[in-house]
């Protein structure tokens, strides 16, 4: 069964934003400074406009992959944290009031007085008792790989190697949902994991000895 319907549907979406990439930049920069301010982020400010950055220049592979699809001209990245693929948490990010750390890249191109979204990675991981590891939202570029699979638009929910459908979001939204959302409810009390969790865990835990 293939799911080009669902992603379709998904792509389709219209999105608001800026029409440039230095207004969306600083969007997230005050949405992040705003909830630090509000104590919802642990970042101080003054880290925040370290991390949150509008590069000046393309990181190569990204700046290479956009030429082979005639779409460098007017694109911009714009970062939160490093790139972390080992989730080190020594590694520069962006820290949440109840543990949870997260980083984010997008890739846009000016186009006129439109700005497109090309692409996107924003992941979230959780501190111990939330369900799972790590979430990430990725949008990937136009004729990526990705999309033989029906999934240009997609999430990884605790797995690099499984992929869900997502909706296609604006960076605005994801921020927001990373800032207020995905937090356990404060008058939520903590259930106890079920035997077939227990059991999940400890087989986990020894397939990655191996």
């Amino acid at each position: 069964m293939s799911l080009d319907a669902v992603q379709k549907h998904e792509i389709a979406r219209v999105l608001e934003l800026p029409s440039r990439a230095r207004v969306l930049h600083r969007e997230l920069r005050n949405a992040l400074v705003f909830a630090s301010n509000a104590k919802k982020l642990w970042t101080p400010p003054d880290k925040i406009h370290q991390l949150v950055q509008l590069l000046p220049e393309l990181p190569q592979q990204i700046a290479q992959e956009l030429q082979e699809r005639e779409l460098r001209d007017g694109a911009f990245c714009i970062v939160g944290g490093e790139k972390n693929q080992g989730r080190d948490p020594n590694i520069a990010h962006l820290a949440r009031s109840d543990g949870a750390w997260f980083d984010f890249s997008i890739t846009v191109r000016e186009r006129g007085k439109w700005l497109d979204l090309l692409a996107y990675d924003f992941e979230i991981r959780f501190p111990p008792g939330m369900g799972m590891p790590f979430l990430r939202f990725d949008l990937n570029l136009p004729a990526h790989r990705n999309e033989e699979r029906d999934m240009r638009s997609h999430s990884h929910l605790g797995c690099e190697d499984i992929l869900s459908p997502a909706p296609l979001m604006t960076p605005q939204e994801i921020l927001a949902l990373f800032i207020d959302e995905l937090r356990w409810p404060e008058d939520r009390k903590r259930r106890d994991p079920t035997d077939f969790e227990v059991r999940w865990f400890e087989q986990t835990h020894l397939l990655a000895r191996r």
